[in-house]
């Protein structure tokens, strides 16, 4: 348009006109250069090179007018630049024809190819012949200069070969680019063909000048090419696809395209004909009618292709939506076969194949570190709160240890409360940091389900390949080293080495089931004394191992692995026997009133036969229940309220006192205080211990004693040992005692004699 207003404004000045224009030219060509370079660079699709090619297309017009002008303007045509930028400008043609080719040459395999090129021929035979009867045929009769009639004469039949392109493309293009840069590229190469044209005509006619219509048409195509760029979209949305409503949309005028040149020279024909012979009209209509009946067919083959391509492309769907779903099945399987379902870890399978491979890659000077841990007592949550919270204890273990291992390291649950993480390329020392860093994770306190749990690892380390060539012996190693940990006291770490065996431990479990089968757990009994009245009220009965060859077992050394392996069942049983027999013993022997405290281990406690199992051995022990007390941990509080309660509910009536053992250590609640028929707290050893030592352990001590006195329960403080804990004790009015400053567990001989000598 401005290039239109400065020739009107401008026409009786030819130099500004002339020099008005080719600035018009330069400044289209150059954005259109940049819009066209810039889609080049973002595209990443295969039609990348098409927008190459139409870049340099309007490079070459550009240089091709910067020439025609510098020859025209300043030389005065004086000069060999005015052949040389037509050669350019052949040029130009040539690549938009190549750029088209190559965008047509993606969906080459969608087309009925022999069908298109027929198409494209009828469609050319009638332009060819319009354009040899208006343009070529006049230019070889208007010049004698046979050169320049064949420059002249190339530029119709490039227009012709472009025209081709753009019919294929509009054709296929909605299967190429989207629809906006479509309509501009077509338009725009459409008004090159039509200035070319004009221009050609003009010259025929020898009427062309600068300033003519032909000069914007150009300007106007460099920049609809341009424009063509901005509006593309590389996304694969566009690329190959099918659109049926834009194809219903064109199907009519894709078919008609091809007979539109027919119609038209049939009509020319019949023009200059008809009058000649009534046979020419005839063969007009037939031709016409020919026309019509074959679009018709094209567009009943049309509908059958698509309804067979809607059928394929609904099979191709279903094919591919199961094959889709196979293979998320079997990646589920896969996932399935080597992780852990509760922790999301990698399993032991996993571990295999992880430890195959880093043994394949190894180099001999490089090391692989091997770690077994494994959760002590965490039997003892698991059965006191439930599978749930084992499993999100599980989890969050699991969470910790990953996050503690580096990158070069595998975390896995090789099952139960067992983790095995494997580290690459292991130092020794940096190994050992990493127990110690874990050591530290896992001992932080755990919030599960608004429950506060605190649980510690035994750490087992093997190395490779100084303890072992494959998993079987790595794992052998450090589960070796590991129960050397738990020998030991757990909540620590070891490397194996050579002086230790699985033999012991294994022979201790043995031991331990031949020691159940021979009765060999004694009971020892240590007094408790009230500090009101100074007598004996009653005794705890304490487990002992009478190991023969060996002597007594401390409890620290087989308990732990009964606990493990659930032997503390039966041993927690035999001890309840022996419990109420004594405490009939005793009945006949002059303590009718003496309370007998058996500890009820967790495990024990959560069996859903323990109340008929008590009831047995009261009938058949004949045993008074109010001389027996039941002493339960506080993890009942976290297990089944409901179920826990009915159950002490059960014991109460049948006459138990039940006692709250190792209060303060475990799941401190008054909620569970008010809500279970509790007759007396027994303040763990550890507070009485440190009570010169520990300000905040004398105030709990304190606190404890004042709340029971409140809530109407007896207090009992054990572990007291020396006259100044007793002070104290007695001036906070604690009820009753047990300590070695009384005395020391005895065996049932030696408690007798001390009760005598101590009568109640």
């Amino acid at each position: 348009m401005a290039n239109v207003l400065w020739n009107i404004i401008f026409s009786s000045n030819q130099q500004l006109l002339d020099w008005g224009g080719v600035s018009f030219q330069l400044i289209a060509c150059s954005a259109s250069i940049y819009w066209i370079l810039s889609t080049f660079l973002k595209d990443k699709t295969s039609a990348k090179s098409f927008w190459l090619l139409l870049a340099l297309g309007v490079l070459f017009y550009l240089v091709g007018t910067m020439l025609w002008s510098y020859n025209q303007f300043i030389l005065n045509n004086n000069s060999g630049y005015g052949k040389l930028a037509e050669k350019f400008f052949i040029v130009q043609n040539i690549l938009y024809f190549l750029s088209l080719l190559v965008l047509i040459n993606q969906i080459k395999s969608s087309l009925l190819t022999i069908r298109f090129l027929l198409d494209i021929l009828i469609a050319m035979s009638a332009a060819v012949t319009f354009s040899w009867l208006f343009l070529i045929r006049p230019l070889f009769s208007q010049s004698a200069n046979i050169s320049f009639s064949l420059t002249e004469l190339i530029y119709p039949i490039l227009d012709l070969i472009v025209l081709v392109g753009v019919i294929s493309l509009f054709n296929t293009s909605k299967r190429v680019l989207a629809k906006k840069t479509t309509f501009l590229l077509v338009a725009g190469l459409l008004t090159q063909i039509v200035a070319d044209t004009i221009f050609t005509y003009l010259k025929v006619i020898d009427a062309y000048s600068v300033g003519s219509i032909n000069e914007p048409m150009w300007i106007l195509s460099a920049l609809l090419i341009g424009l063509s760029g901005i509006y593309h979209q590389p996304a694969p949305a566009f690329a190959l696809s099918r659109n049926n409503t834009q194809e219903n949309e064109n199907i009519y005028i894709k078919h008609i395209i091809p007979y539109f040149g027919v119609l038209i020279l049939t009509f020319y024909f019949t023009y200059l004909l008809y009058g000649t012979h009534p046979v020419f009209l005839g063969l007009s209509i037939s031709i016409i009618l020919l026309i019509i009946r074959q679009i018709f067919t094209l567009l009943e083959n049309d509908r059958l292709v698509d309804d067979l391509n809607k059928l394929n492309e609904g099979l191709e769907q279903k094919v591919k939506e199961r094959t889709d779903k196979l293979v998320e099945i079997i990646n589920s399987m896969e996932y399935l076969a080597f992780h852990d379902v509760v922790t999301g870890l990698p399993n032991r399978r996993y571990m295999e194949k992880r430890l195959a491979q880093a043994l394949e890659n190894n180099c001999s000077s490089k090391k692989l570190a091997f770690i077994l841990l494994d959760l002590d007592r965490f039997k003892h949550i698991n059965d006191s709160l439930g599978h749930s919270y084992g499993d999100l204890l599980l989890k969050e273990v699991g969470e910790r240890l990953s996050a503690n291992v580096s990158p070069n390291g595998v975390v896995c649950r090789i099952g139960g409360d067992e983790y095995a993480l494997l580290i690459e390329n292991a130092e020794i020392c940096k190994i050992e940091e990493l127990a110690q860093l874990i050591l530290k994770s896992l001992r932080e306190s755990y919030f599960i389900n608004n429950v506060e749990l605190n649980i510690t690892p035994s750490i087992g380390i093997a190395m490779y390949p100084d303890h072992g060539s494959d998993l079987d012996a790595l794992l052998m190693k450090a589960d070796t080293a590991m129960y050397n940990v738990k020998e030991n006291g757990k909540d620590h770490f070891k490397v194996y080495n050579g002086s230790m065996s699985m033999k012991s431990i294994m022979e201790l479990e043995r031991s331990i089931r031949k020691g159940l089968e021979r009765n060999e757990f004694i009971l020892h009994y240590q007094p408790q004394i009230s500090l009101h009245t100074r007598q004996i009220v009653g005794v705890e009965a304490l487990v002992r191992w009478e190991r023969p060859g060996i002597g007594l077992v401390p409890p620290g050394e087989f308990i732990p692995i009964a606990e493990e392996t659930g032997l503390i069942l039966p041993i927690g049983e035999s001890v309840l026997w022996q419990a109420c027999r004594q405490s009939v013993l005793w009945c006949k022997k002059g303590f009718p009133d003496l309370r007998i405290a058996v500890n009820i281990s967790s495990l024990q406690f959560q069996q859903e036969n323990f109340v008929n199992l008590v009831k047995t051995i009261m009938n058949e022990t004949g045993a008074n229940p109010k001389n027996i007390e039941l002493e339960i941990t506080e993890s009942i509080a976290m297990g089944p309220i409901e179920q826990n309660m009915s159950k002490l509910a059960c014991l109460k009536e049948m006459g138990f006192n039940i006692a709250i053992d190792d209060f303060g250590t475990g799941y401190s609640s008054l909620h569970y205080l008010s809500k279970f028929q509790i007759d007396r707290l027994k303040i763990d050893r550890s507070f009485i211990t440190s009570l010169e030592k520990s300000e905040k352990d004398t105030a709990i001590v304190r606190m404890i004693v004042m709340m029971s006195k409140a809530l109407n329960v007896k207090v009992i403080a054990e572990g007291v040992e020396d006259e100044h804990q007793r002070a104290f004790l007695e001036e906070v009015q604690c009820d009753e005692l047990q300590g070695y400053l009384f005395s020391r567990p005895l065996n049932v001989e030696d408690c007798e004699k001390f009760l005598v000598n101590n009568a109640l």
